[in-house]
């Protein structure tokens, strides 16, 4: 039997729905939750703030959308038509000039940056279930506080984006420690495209529902409403999650033999190790590769979320509801190219036709090279919306295949510390995410014109490009050595005890 074969015969014999698409469902929502939060301001910082001081007057705007479409006609011409449906909007209340707004916007990673490695060892040693139903109950706190914090002081308003930032960090390298120790190798593609990236799908369907809020009952209602639906979820997490397949009351006997079998086969060992070995990871070309690749890849991900609401305002001047529908759609295009990628590159390595390290090269070839040209192409397609709008969504699309490259590359080299690198390279990532937004308020500089614009998308290409070529280069797809280094380096019946909580009959299993 092909190893392809092998996931539709263990789901066939299972007869209900595996316990590990629930833990899938679970962490769906999660980063559905996650993003949500993430990206709310987003959309509310362009009805926050007043339009005179953020270059948002629509006589300055190049580019002049129509209200029955998406036609453009350019020129001062229409300026009162488009005026005229700009004075529907609500003037907003605060008094920010570009590069406050970016540093705003940027404050959000200054906090995620610092807590990816911490996050990743944590889930290790404790599980996903506390540390990330954890982080999200607190980010809802927060949230639910931040119009107070706005209305304060733009201050105190960096500073909850900050503790939002801290306690979402964890987050992603906490899911990475789940996808190690539940998904078989061969899933965990498709399982990132699907579940983990419905982070895209969450900033399809937010900037939409914030755009709407904001147009009906102002925009500190997207703050109250996003933190509920976070503690809604928490109360869906804590009793429903299991950190290792043996804990679930509900899993069948022939899905728990097929987790832990295919996956103590990808190099995972019996326990969670306390034990890293530092040296050889942080001097690991591997690791570097996939740090470097993430670094470009967040840069540029960083100007689609925290810019794209923007410049789809200033300066192809869609109106805050129109706004938020069409900032959605390159983030849906980028789920549906995740989900078709990791499916042909789970059938193609299945099947044998590529090995792990080319398809992990040739998806992130597409990933990063792909929003590299298409940057290039809206960079002079000028007024022309509909022609702009595509190919941000075609961008997107391509950038899709990252779950079949960068993003589960931990997994392939490292099973056992997957969370523990993830947290070393999202760190580097989230770096480039907060300078990424306030790169763009200094080149913008209350200008928001075309040509302004047209420089961030350069300066987006070759940060794309470099990075891009060094995971190409020095990338693998094979276990590393080091992948093993607590049971080398623990004495003989002195190894490291189980996670706490994880019953005996888990060693017991994973030792067979």
């Amino acid at each position: 039997m092909e190893r392809s074969q092998v996931n539709y015969k263990a789901m066939s014999i299972f007869g209900r729905v595996p316990a590990r698409f629930v833990v899938g469902g679970l962490v769906f929502l999660a980063s559905v939750t996650i993003y949500m939060l993430r990206v709310n301001l987003s959309v509310a910082i362009v009805a926050m703030v007043r339009r005179n001081n953020s270059a948002t007057v629509a006589s300055n705007a190049e580019c002049l959308v129509l209200t029955q479409g998406v036609g453009v006609v350019a020129g001062e011409g229409n300026s009162t038509t488009h005026l005229e449906e700009r004075e529907e909007e609500v003037d907003g209340e605060m008094d920010w000039d570009a590069l406050t707004q970016g540093v705003i916007l940027a404050s959000y990673y200054y906090g995620y940056a610092c807590t990816q490695i911490i996050g990743g060892r944590l889930a290790e040693i404790y599980g996903t279930k506390r540390v990330l139903g954890g982080c999200i109950f607190i980010s809802a706190i927060w949230t639910l506080v931040t119009p107070i914090a706005a209305r304060a002081h733009y201050g105190a308003l960096i500073a909850i984006r900050v503790v939002l930032g801290l306690c979402s960090g964890v987050s992603w390298p906490a899911m990475q420690c789940l996808v190690a120790r539940w998904i078989p190798p061969l899933e965990r593609p498709r399982f990132v495209a699907i579940v983990i990236l419905s982070s895209s799908l969450s900033v399809t369907f937010t900037l939409p529902l914030c755009a709407l809020i904001i147009d009906t009952l102002g925009w500190d209602a997207t703050f109250y409403l996003t933190g509920t639906l976070a503690l809604v979820w928490c109360v869906l997490w804590f009793p429903l999650m299991h950190d290792f397949p043996l804990q679930h009351p509900r899993i069948s006997m022939e899905e728990l033999e097929y987790i832990e079998t295919t996956v103590t086969a990808s190099g995972v060992t019996r326990s969670p190790s306390r034990r890293v070995p530092w040296r050889q990871m942080t001097t690991s070309m591997p690791v570097l590769a996939i740090i470097i690749c993430d670094i470009g890849n967040c840069f540029g991900l960083a100007v689609y979320v925290t810019q794209l609401p923007t410049y789809m305002k200033n300066v192809l001047g869609f109106s805050i509801r129109k706004n938020g529908l069409l900032s959605g759609l390159p983030f849906l295009s980028r789920y549906v190219g995740a989900v078709i990628s990791s499916s042909s590159g789970d059938w193609l390595v299945g099947r044998g036709y590529l090995t792990i390290l080319n398809a992990r090269r040739i998806y992130s070839a597409i990933a990063m090279l792909g929003p590299a040209v298409g940057l290039l192409a809206v960079a002079h397609a000028g007024c022309e919306a509909a022609v702009a709008v595509a190919l941000l969504c075609l961008s997107l699309f391509l950038n899709g295949a990252i779950t079949t490259s960068q993003l589960v590359n931990q997994n392939d080299i490292a099973p056992n510390y997957a969370g523990t690198v993830f947290g070393i390279s999202n760190t580097f990532g989230a770096a480039a995410s907060f300078v990424a937004p306030v790169a763009v308020g200094a080149i913008t500089n209350d200008q928001q014109t075309m040509g302004q614009w047209q420089k961030v998308f350069w300066m987006c290409v070759p940060i794309y490009v470099v990075t891009e070529l060094f995971f190409l280069v020095f990338s693998s797809g094979s276990v590393q050595s080091w992948n093993y280094y607590a049971e080398k380096h623990s004495p003989e019946g002195t190894s490291d005890s189980p996670a706490k909580d994880v019953p005996e009959e888990t060693v017991m299993i994973q030792e067979h």
